[in-house]
């Protein structure tokens, strides 16, 4: 089983068995051919479709981001578009711990996945670039230090709760040619915004390269390739295949995480990341009220919750809201999802 973690490609977990050439050559020739894209911040909505009937889509005020005229200023949606508008805006950092919890909750996912399949999962990014995002951030002026300080606690209180990838793919393009490629793709707040400079981009080349790939490197395997004028899927495919993940003993550092001593212990994995989701999620709840900006006060919170909470398919737990369309709630008995993200 192999586990990739890459820069660039789209937002998407796929499972993959080991093998699988037919199915992981064309997901790689989509995502190796990606033009390092942005993602937007976004939590589904809480509400699922009933299988057997139509209904309203769950709660469209997220999406629409309808709620935000009703909201307090202090709590309203702040994604990746409003950050290319507006970099400056306190919002910055509390998105950008968000996207960390994000994709910490996609890896619990992608790890579960794979202890209860044994299939590979191919993400685009995952926990362990995200701080190479945070310090480009910090380093523009972007992110407050003491923000920077929240963010670390909240990293090193939750980081070592998860498995390192087995395989790293590094897709290299010059910070130029990343510049026309934005251009290229023509989408308004990334041509028109202030944050794409060249000296945004080297920082952040500079983090991935001196940091982020150094530090991962001495677990997992690295394949670094020159993509300014993309490359051939197919070698990157025979360069996967050439890799011997079970070669490292137990004295190599590499693989360390996945080194686990008996069955009980990947059993105890298994369970951790399938079942306690939620508890490993519980250990973003860091304390800190000390920078303003990552905190909302009472009245604006208690407004908050007010709205939230009423607004269609958030009132009730999902699939018990009248207001979504759901029916016979009297008698219908509730289905626990343990995989949920919510």
């Amino acid at each position: 089983m192999a586990w990739i973690s890459m820069r660039a490609g789209v937002c998407k977990i796929l499972a993959t068995p080991s093998g699988a050439t037919a199915v992981s050559k064309p997901f790689l020739q989509i995502n190796l051919k990606g033009v390092f894209p942005l993602q937007a911040a976004c939590i589904s909505g809480s509400v699922l479709r009933d299988k057997n009937k139509v209904r309203p889509a769950p709660f469209p005020y997220k999406t629409k981001r309808k709620l935000d005229p009703e909201l307090p200023a202090a709590a309203r949606s702040f994604d990746e578009k409003s950050f290319c508008i507006e970099p400056n805006h306190e919002f910055a950092a509390s998105f950008q711990i968000l996207k960390y919890q994000l994709r910490y909750s996609k890896y619990i996912d992608a790890l579960a996945h794979l202890l209860n399949t044994g299939q590979g999962v191919v993400l685009e990014r995952c926990v362990y670039s995200d701080f190479v995002f945070l310090e480009t951030m910090h380093k523009a002026g972007y992110i407050s230090k003491g923000a920077h300080s929240v963010y670390y606690d909240i990293y090193n209180n939750t980081i070592d709760e998860l498995m390192k990838p087995h395989l790293v793919i590094y897709l290299d393009i010059p910070v130029p040619l990343v510049q026309q490629r934005i251009k290229d793709r023509n989408i308004p707040h990334e041509v028109n915004s202030k944050v794409f400079t060249s000296q945004y981009l080297s920082d952040m080349e500079y983090f991935y390269k001196q940091r982020y790939l150094k530090e991962i490197g001495t677990h997992s395997e690295l394949l670094i390739y020159d993509w300014s004028s993309y490359g051939d899927v197919e070698v990157v495919i025979e360069d996967i295949e050439r890799i011997n993940f079970d070669k490292f003993n137990k004295y190599d550092t590499k693989m360390d995480d996945w080194k686990l001593p008996c069955e009980w212990d990947w059993n105890t994995a298994r369970m951790l990341y399938t079942n306690d989701k939620d508890i490993l999620m519980y250990s973003f709840l860091i304390p800190r009220f000390d920078v303003p900006e990552l905190v909302l006060d009472a009245y604006d919170a208690h407004k908050f919750r007010k709205i939230w909470h009423n607004a269609p398919g958030m009132k009730y737990d999902k699939e018990f809201n009248p207001d979504m369309g759901d029916t016979n709630l009297l008698f219908k008995t509730k289905k626990i999802d343990h995989r949920s993200s919510s």
